[in-house]
């Protein structure tokens, strides 16, 4: 009988310790997953990428919240360098590192920020073709189209604050250029050619901490004028004539599709979200003649990113991640650099990586 009831207790004892121990492991309902957040800012070019994986990122992943801001490629290399409240684990830019912001490592992927003891790792996300855009219909539209595009050296002698003569100087064709010009002072579409209306060109782009605006410059612009190089006359966008910027790409669009006269540029992206009120600019890669004279004017797309026909404007987008965070971030660039991540860098407008250029970026990540 003692045999029983002990048998009896020991039954109650394993009961309640199976059942207590059954409530420590728990049902999964009963655990909280921990949530982690990655934080990214910069480049509004970026922006459609990084919000693409962010979101599809987050669905997949109910423990990971992606917050993506803009704020300009500036914003990005400077937050990614922080140690302050406003730091953030990936910092976007559509143009490469400064001098001024972060020294380069021998790898030339890996950054050293100057403001702080971070060190960030480079990777290229996709590749964009930066394009040239003024309202669907419009005057503007209707002269370039007339002319079959316009050159790099038409849109120099459009953006440029430096007058008609020191566009001379430094060798551009002036009659090529501006074969109708009515010598007003005046910049018309009409001086371009006789097809054009006699309508002063208005101008809206990206703002000084946008990469897009760096590349632009650098591009369009004698290069080492626009970076304020010793020994060269400085050149830049021209203010005086009421060149609008901002960082917010949208409030580009509004301004063109607000104006006939006004010509912009912003990253293929944007064009083809709003290519129902935008037409895109074929570009001739000629820095010293019309595109009437230089001929071979090429449109942006895909095929033409791709290739590199599309030059001098089509470039590498970036994410750079502060290499204390990869533990964080690992399985979100996983993600961007699967298939599926490049289907939505497709989706967004932008031209994916090919194979190669994954595989290297894969490498980078260690």
């Amino acid at each position: 009988m003692m045999m029983k009831k002990n048998g009896m207790a020991w039954t109650i004892v394993l009961t309640l310790m199976m059942a207590s121990m059954a409530g420590c492991l728990g049902g999964d309902a009963d655990v909280e997953t921990e949530q982690k957040t990655i934080n990214i800012a910069g480049s509004s070019t970026v922006f459609p990428v990084a919000s693409a994986w962010g979101q599809a990122y987050s669905d997949a992943n109910s423990d990971y919240t992606v917050t993506v801001a803009g704020g300009g490629s500036g914003a990005g290399a400077s937050k990614v360098c922080s140690t302050d409240s406003d730091s953030v684990h990936i910092g976007d830019m559509s143009r490469d590192w400064k001098t001024s912001e972060a020294d380069a490592g021998d790898d030339g992927f890996t950054f050293n920020c100057l403001d702080s003891d971070i060190t960030v790792t480079q990777l290229v996300v996709a590749i964009d073709g930066l394009s040239v855009v003024v309202k669907k219909g419009g005057a503007a539209d209707q002269c370039i189209t007339e002319m079959g595009g316009l050159s790099m050296g038409q849109l120099r002698w459009i953006f440029t604050d430096w007058t008609e003569s020191e566009l001379t100087d430094d060798g551009l064709n002036m009659t090529s250029i501006t074969p109708n010009n009515d010598d007003d002072g005046v910049r018309e579409w009409g001086d371009l050619d006789a097809s054009c209306a006699d309508s002063e060109v208005k101008l809206w782009g990206a703002d000084s901490d946008s990469g897009t605006y760096e590349y632009f410059g650098e591009q369009v612009f004698c290069k080492n004028c626009f970076a304020g190089k010793d020994g060269y006359e400085s050149e830049g966008f021209d203010s005086a004539r009421g060149y609008q910027n901002s960082a917010d790409d949208n409030q580009i669009v509004n301004g063109i599709t607000g104006d006939e006269n006004a010509i912009g540029y912003f990253g293929y992206a944007y064009y083809e979200e709003n290519a129902n009120t935008l037409s895109v600019a074929a570009i001739a890669n000629n820095d010293t003649h019309g595109v009437q004279d230089a001929g071979g004017a090429v449109t942006p797309e895909a095929s033409t990113v791709a290739d590199g026909s599309y030059a001098p404007l089509s470039r590498y987008i970036y994410m750079n991640v502060n290499n204390d965070e990869w533990d964080l971030v690992r399985g979100f660039f996983e993600y961007g650099y699967s298939d599926a991540g490049m289907d939505h860098v497709m989706d967004v407008g932008y031209v994916a990586l090919p194979e190669a250029m994954i595989d290297e970026m894969v490498a980078r990540m260690g």
